[in-house]
């Protein structure tokens, strides 16, 4: 097996638990590692520090895997790893069977993000390492998961870019359904197994079912709705109405779907920039307002352009919140802190010359936990405000 030497202390973050070791750290290679090999790593001294997938194409030149010498990266690694992620997603109340099983770096597996919908997984595989082992981790899944009927690929975005992979996508194991229904609390849904990312955003749940507590006999106001999750738990939970949201057509009838039983059900294509303007000119106000927009900010070098993207989306969502009302906002950008969200709600609310209070800081779900060690494991963050 080749190995990889590193730099003096650049063996540290390792040692904390982060597995990422940059190409900038690497002092010299022995052998000719082929790349997403499994490989040897070893300190300035020659000590050995774990195993690792190694990519020399990729600015993560190794994603580290396993400390202990004696262990390989084997079908027997994998299914421990699995079991052990399987074990966590059924000791905490995730209250739903469409979960993240598997969420990368915080389950010892980068490069993995597994999500689990009743009988059937949708797999993503975005590093080079991840792709030459896949076979292994299906297996595991296949192994370790009880009552599994399917297994779909959807491996896609930067992150295979970036280490030189096509998208690809399909069945990998037993057959999988356009559709399937899956329960959330007292919502259920229809989810397209090959849709948008995985299916479902499960980090959204625990925020899905608060907002919907809050939303009896109140009008609902759900902007990036996707297929309709924050409005159906509204509507399930006695609102009023609700008012969807969404750039794409495909999506909102799936909402249409969702949402086929209730009336006072209104549903507006469009870009949310436009619309929320339009509805402000308009005069529309809602008791409650509900801002999910996608990841504005991909890396740090987009961030001041997306801050000035949410105080505008923030800034006509207050425009269009009650006086009373409740108003949430969320970021699914890793480049943006929780920090950096509250400037802009604080520069919005400002400008909308109101006050409002946080009555919470909202969060992802328990299914995509948080490593002590990997920061870059948190990147939804949130805060519910009342306008006063």
């Amino acid at each position: 097996m080749s190995k990889i030497f590193i730099k003096k202390d650049r063996e540290r973050m390792w040692q904390s638990g982060h597995p990422w070791m940059y190409s900038g750290a690497v002092e010299k290679i022995e052998g000719n590692p082929e790349a997403g090999s499994v490989i040897e790593v070893y300190n300035w001294k020659k000590e050995f520090i774990g195993y690792g997938h190694y990519n020399k194409n990729s600015k993560i030149m190794v994603r580290m895997l396993e400390k202990d010498i004696n262990k390989k990266i084997d079908l027997n690694w994998y299914s421990e790893k699995v079991k052990e992620a399987y074990t966590l997603r059924e000791m905490i109340n995730i209250n739903s069977n469409g979960y993240r099983l598997i969420h990368s770096e915080s389950d010892s597996l980068p490069g993995v993000i597994v999500d689990r919908f009743g009988d059937y997984l949708v797999v993503q595989a975005s590093t080079l390492g991840m792709e030459k082992d896949k076979e292994f981790l299906i297996e595991a899944l296949k192994k370790e998961i009880p009552n599994l009927k399917g297994i779909y690929e959807k491996s896609e975005g930067d992150g295979r870019k970036l280490e030189g992979l096509p998208e690809v996508s399909g069945v990998l194991f037993g057959e999988v359904p356009n559709e399937i229904e899956i329960f959330e609390g007292e919502a259920k849904f229809t989810i397209d197994l090959k849709g948008q990312k995985t299916g479902f955003y499960s980090d959204q749940r625990d925020n899905r079912i608060l907002m919907g507590s809050l939303s009896k006999d109140k009008d609902f106001l759900d902007v990036c709705s996707y297929t309709g999750g924050f409005s159906l738990h509204a509507m399930v939970n006695g609102a009023n109405s609700s008012t969807l949201i969404d750039v794409s057509e495909d999506v909102l009838n799936v909402a249409r779907k969702n949402l086929i039983k209730y009336e006072n059900v209104e549903f507006i294509k469009g870009n949310i920039f436009n619309v929320l303007r339009d509805l402000v000119k308009e005069g529309r106000q809602w008791d409650v307002v509900n801002l999910d927009p996608p990841k504005l900010a991909p890396n740090r070098r987009d961030l001041d352009k997306a801050l000035k993207a949410y105080k505008d989306i923030i800034l006509n969502g207050i425009k269009l919140t009650k006086k009373g009302g409740l108003l949430s906002i969320y970021s699914c950008s890793g480049a943006v802190t929780s920090a950096d969200l509250r400037m802009a709600l604080a520069y919005a609310v400002k400008d909308a010359g109101v006050k409002a209070v946080i009555v919470n800081q909202l969060h992802q779900s328990p299914c995509h936990p948080i490593s002590v060690a990997v920061p870059e494991t948190e990147y939804l963050k949130g805060f519910l405000i009342r306008i006063i």
